[in-house]
């Protein structure tokens, strides 16, 4: 239960005014280590501090399905009125809650299931819906209505459409291209992207239907045009590489092909879960990096996405994809966001001048970082390391994931003798992330993040 009491306030940025940041959006990745109700009372008004207008809620197996879907909930999936009192606790701080909801890739919550399993485009993969069989336009239209039923004053919603990696392998497919799209699976793809965008604008009422963009990203504007995609969705370009402007990134005459389809572009950057499935150390730079190359993308390709490019959202993935392992938590993004609303704010900051803004939005002084000797081993502790004496949503499980990062870099330089202490340590460590987590996350986030990241660290 969310208590109006205990909600905090924050101190505001100032937004400033580059059109690639004039809207912004941040992602919260639900298929893993979703937080519990009561951490929305410290996350929401602390995003709304930062500048965002948005949260790309992407719900997975933590929405309350009902009726046939009623198997999709994971075991702590929120209630209906938890998702009533997140929208309310939203409204009340002028966030917008956009539904991300996966209508062809990344199904897995939906295909493991067996009642589902007809449905896979592949009998052993679980990741792509066949576009071509009526019951999967079924089962989405019946997923997005519940979505909408929850999310009555929503103008926006997300339907996902990345990384569909198989598409055209099933015999419904094969018939269809032969028999409607002229053997062009790129018809095919644009065919289902259109119909979900379609009915999700049209029956339901949406004002903005975003899609990632790889799934079209070859595709010439005369056939983006051609099924109306400009007339339908938002295409959201993502990547995550250091530089996103370096040639071959992104398909050569990509965003000029965009530029004569959409009338809205959105870019998307990263604060967590992008630099490798089993990393859980957030790189500062590396996001950094990224978000700035997105901002030199633009300034390249002015001329024709001035008055188009609308916003970027910051992604934070918990998992690269249904059913892995966990990557990058929540607190452990927290100063990385941070750094880059600070940077959307003023462009012209380099990264120690972000750092020391970053400490002073959370009124933290400067503390060294003190080398640690180990079993004749020097370990420097990395530069993330000065917002563990930090306050500020999650701040003492930040705190506990540097400390762990110190236990491993101490496990990789020790021999057989000395694992007898570090597993005194490592109970110590177990106990001290059981209390601090279970603060935020479920239960079974808590054991998952131990046994993957604590447990198994000492060499049997």
């Amino acid at each position: 239960m969310i208590s109006p009491n205990s909600i905090q306030t924050y101190s505001k940025l100032i937004k400033s005014s580059s059109p690639i940041f004039a809207k912004r959006t941040v992602h919260l990745d639900l298929k893993g280590a979703p937080p519990k109700a009561e951490f929305y009372q410290q996350l929401i008004p602390f995003i709304k501090s930062l500048g965002f207008d948005s949260i790309l809620m992407e719900y997975e197996d933590m929405f309350p399905f009902s009726g046939r879907f009623e198997i999709l909930k994971a075991k702590n999936a929120y209630t209906r009125e938890t998702i009533v009192e997140i929208l309310k606790l939203a409204e009340d701080n002028e966030i917008e809650i956009i539904p991300l909801i996966q209508t062809f890739g990344h199904m897995e919550f939906v295909l493991k299931h067996s009642i589902f399993q007809h449905l896979r485009e592949i009998p052993e993969k679980p990741d792509t819906i066949c576009p071509s069989d009526l019951n999967s336009t079924l089962l989405i239209s019946e997923m997005l209505q519940q979505i909408r039923a929850l999310h009555p004053k929503a103008k926006s919603i997300h339907i996902g459409c990345d990384e569909a990696w198989h598409i055209a392998q099933d015999e419904r497919c094969l018939h269809a291209l032969n028999t409607t799209f002229h053997n062009s699976t790129d018809q095919l793809k644009l065919a289902h992207i259109s119909s979900v965008a379609k009915f999700a604008k049209e029956n339901l009422n949406f004002d903005n239907v975003f899609t990632w963009n790889d799934l079209f990203d070859k595709i010439p504007s005369n056939l983006l045009n051609e099924y109306k995609l400009g007339s339908y969705i938002i295409p959201v370009i993502w990547g995550y590489a250091e530089d996103v402007t370096v040639p071959g990134y992104f398909p050569n005459g990509m965003i000029e092909r965009y530029s004569k389809v959409f009338n809205e572009i959105y870019f998307a950057s990263v604060f967590k879960g992008a630099n490798g499935a089993t990393q859980i150390f957030v790189s500062i730079k590396r996001y950094l990096s990224n978000l700035k190359s997105y901002l030199s993308l633009y300034k390249q390709n002015e001329n024709i996405l001035v008055g188009k490019l609308s916003g970027t959202i910051l992604t934070g993935w918990s998992r690269f994809w249904h059913g892995i392992q966990l990557c990058e938590i929540l607190p452990e993004g927290i100063p990385a966001l941070v750094s880059e609303a600070i940077y959307m704010n003023d462009p012209s900051l380099n990264n120690e001048e972000i750092e020391n803004k970053t400490l002073e939005f959370f009124n933290c002084e400067r503390h060294q970082l003190v080398p640690v000797s180990y079993n004749g081993k020097l370990y420097a502790p990395r530069k993330e390391a000065v917002f563990s004496f930090c306050t500020f949503p999650g701040s003492d499980v930040y705190a506990l994931i540097e400390k762990l990062k110190l236990f491993i870099w101490k496990i990789s330089v020790s021999t057989p003798e000395l694992y007898g202490p570090l597993r005194e340590e490592q109970k110590l460590l177990r106990i001290e992330f059981q209390e601090s987590m279970k603060k935020y996350f479920y239960d079974d986030t808590v054991e998952e993040f131990i046994k993957q990241n604590i447990d198994s660290r000492i060499p049997a």
